[in-house]
């Protein structure tokens, strides 16, 4: 259990440094003024003073709200840029994943003799979604 906690705050540690930055993400209107950074401010007072917002928020899902709501008004593009920033950010953790596992795989014992451009080419070939037209 010690090494699965380890390992838990090895990969989430960086979590921490991002934490308003999140609050700011889930709860736009629960966050005090004060304690976002200054980029964000006047657009927190306008966000929070909007009573239509507010309703909508609390009557759709969170991924709705930004992407049905806010999003297409541009309004906002503060909190448009630090949505898509914490949306992605959890997508391209997993794809660095996936890409080390494929490099693990191609290192194998069985391929040890593969150089860095072997393993570019290799890692590009399985990372791609394109299909040859044969």
């Amino acid at each position: 259990i010690s090494q699965l906690r380890m390992e838990f705050k090895n990969r989430f540690g960086d979590f921490r440094a991002y934490k308003e930055e999140f609050r700011l993400f889930v709860a736009p209107f629960d966050i005090d003024v004060n304690d976002v950074p200054t980029w964000f401010q006047m657009e927190a007072i306008e966000l929070q003073c909007s009573e239509e917002l507010k309703a909508k928020f609390s009557s759709c899902s969170l991924f709705h709200f930004y992407k049905n709501v806010i999003v297409p008004s541009g309004q906002f593009p503060s909190l448009i840029d630090n949505a898509l920033q914490v949306v992605s950010m959890f997508g391209s953790t997993y794809r660095c994943e996936q890409l080390f596992s494929k490099m693990k795989f191609s290192k194998s014992q069985l391929r040890s003799q593969l150089t860095d451009n072997h393993l570019n080419d290799i890692l590009f070939l399985s990372s791609s979604v394109l299909k040859p037209d044969l």
